[in-house]
């Protein structure tokens, strides 16, 4: 498997704004929760866009972010957090495209549709993970040291070299699962003296190994096989620096089958597709090739790959219906509390490229352009096994700021295809429409003026082209509040003064409607920035200052049964406004 992320979206340019104050706004969605409707005007036109996009992108096999084969067949389809987009889908958009040369195939289906199989191989991680945090006590696991659920990794190598063996003990599981355990990159399958062309390379003789290398037979397993897992190399320490490793998703799989007491297959295909009715996800292939999607034939695709040691890494194979099922149950927490969702889809670690973080097992990609737009992170990953693996590609994409995601999978006659070129036409298309229509639909439903019936105190809502609603005029019992503000931050001159208001996502629902809370986030505009180093640390000042025992810069608004503000309480100042 390839992991990598290079796309960048068009999207943010949306907010390249003429005016010279730069907002900071806080982590996380800029505006509030939206709601999905794929007919609406905007979203609308948007789907047609990107099915022109893609029209164009096989028709002449390039566009804006390079070249693709011509030998691609590939499905992709978008889902959302709200079902109710979907209609009787799990995505709400598909599209599909069968490579001319694919009647060269021998076997499956010879059109590739919403239900075809594809091996999607690396995404095999993300239901490993997810299999992981739905056993007893979640994510807690994820603290422990390996050797805890595998004491075997230890028993042969605790008085040995650093450099020669790896420090179990050191190793946590959540390192495994976030490529932070420095553990090797395979086990096996990947050694040279496996590959016919080393024979030629008048490589130093080795005696003959003993090593079990679990090819194309039932699945290695049991302490003896752990032990010779304990032996392999280090990449580095654990802890210090990202080191993708299919290994240590094997070493994942054993931990689910010790803490569940049943195979590891067993707890995804029970627990996961199951419950979610993934009718056409497998562990290796489906015995029914029938609606299988397998270039030139089985043996040469990667089709028949059958590596016992693969299976908690790159043994999946699915639809891409069945990955928008996944996906949408992902972002609804529809198996994990959603705690637990909130923990998963944080980042562990940076990368050397400051676009990328690390997940469990996501790479995230942090689009946006501060100080011109707030960040947006896309969990993803991408499954490029290598033309000498398989002839597969595949790619899973979360947004969880949007409630929204991707999925793409896809099979090569020559070479597994590089999808980053699609994934970039979605964020360059798609993603800006999102974030157009959750402006549309913030103006709609929170701005305006609000006022109190009972004393002089109002505030008035508005919306531009930057990150977050803000309040323009704000009145407290008959004073104007923007000014005591300024003299509480030191703002010399009060129009200086920006209020914008971010989600912090509190919610609570009741029969008539629900309320949302809110923070803002004081800002002077006038301020200097730092030259060539913009910073944004809203968040060091975020509940700073009280007045009667609650937050200066909390607001809760009040919202209907259609999701439209009604009114909004300020619970520092004890007042509660209406609507107009």
């Amino acid at each position: 498997m390839m992991v990598s992320i290079t796309h960048a979206s068009s999207l943010f340019l949306l907010f390249s704004s003429a005016l010279s104050f730069t907002p900071c706004p806080l982590l996380g969605p800029a505006f509030p929760p939206f709601t999905l409707n794929a007919t609406d005007k905007t979203v609308a036109s948007a789907l047609q866009s990107l099915t022109e996009a893609f029209d164009t992108l096989v028709a002449t096999n390039t566009g804006d972010h390079g070249d693709v084969s011509p030998n691609t067949t590939f499905s992709i389809a978008l889902f959302s957090s709200d079902p109710r987009d979907a209609e009787d889908e799990p995505f709400f958009w598909q599209y599909h495209h069968t490579a001319p040369a694919w009647n060269q195939s021998l076997a499956g289906s010879h059109t590739a549709n919403k239900d075809s199989i594809y091996r999607a191989g690396g995404l095999t991680e993300v239901f490993t993970v997810w299999s992981l945090l739905l056993t007893d006590g979640g994510d807690q696991i994820l603290d422990d040291p390996v050797t805890k659920y595998l004491p075997e990794l230890v028993d042969d190598t605790k008085d040995q070299d650093a450099i020669g063996h790896v420090a179990w003990h050191d190793v946590t599981v959540g390192q495994l699962a976030s490529h932070m355990s420095g553990v090797a990159r395979d086990y096996c399958s990947k050694d040279g003296t496996l590959q016919e062309s080393f024979s030629e390379a008048r490589l130093p003789t080795l005696p003959a190994t003993q090593k079990p290398c679990c090819g194309n037979c039932p699945k290695c397993s049991g302490s003896e096989f752990i032990r010779h897992l304990a032996n392999e190399t280090p990449v580095a320490l654990a802890g210090v620096t990202p080191s993708y490793s299919n290994m240590a998703f094997q070493l994942l799989g054993y931990i689910v089958e010790r803490r569940t007491g049943k195979p590891f297959s067993k707890v995804l295909q029970n627990d996961i597709f199951d419950v979610l009715g993934m009718t056409a996800t497998s562990i290796f292939a489906p015995a029914n090739p029938s609606a299988g999607i397998i270039p030139v034939s089985k043996e040469v695709s990667g089709w028949l790959a059958n590596h016992g040691a693969d299976e908690a890494s790159t043994s999946l194979f699915s639809s891409i219906k069945d990955l928008a099922t996944a996906g949408q149950a992902i972002l609804n927490s529809t198996l994990l509390s959603s705690s637990v969702t909130n923990r998963w889809l944080k980042p562990a670690s940076h990368t050397s490229n400051p676009a990328n973080s690390i997940g469990l097992p996501w790479v995230i990609y942090s689009g946006g352009s501060y100080p011109n737009t707030s960040m947006v992170d896309v969990y993803t990953v991408l499954s490029n096994e290598g033309y000498n693996e398989s002839l597969y590609s595949s790619y899973l994409g979360i947004v969880p700021d949007f409630g929204v995601g991707f999925a793409i999978l896809s099979a090569d006659t020559e070479a597994p295809a590089d999808l980053n070129a699609h994934a970039d036409i979605i964020g360059d298309v798609v993603l800006e429409a999102l974030m157009v229509t959750a402006i549309e639909q913030a103006a709609k439903n929170f701005g305006g003026a609000y006022k109190s019936s009972a004393i002089n105190s109002s505030i008035t809502v508005q919306y531009d082209t930057l990150p977050g609603l803000y309040i323009d005029e704000f009145i407290s019992n008959g004073t104007d509040f923007r000014e005591t503000l300024s003299e509480l931050l030191a703002i010399a001159d009060p129009a200086d003064l920006s209020i914008r208001l971010y989600p912090s996502q509190l919610e609570s629902h009741f029969t008539a409607g629900s309320r949302q809370a809110f923070r803002a986030v004081f800002q002077d505009k006038s301020e200097l920035a730092d030259y060539g180093t913009p910073t944004c640390v809203s968040w060091l000042n975020l509940d700073k200052f009280h007045y009667g025992g609650r937050a200066l810069d909390e607001f809760v608004f009040e919202l209907d049964q259609g999701g439209r503000a009604v009114g909004v309480e300020i619970p520092a100042l004890q007042v509660e406004l209406r609507r107009k």
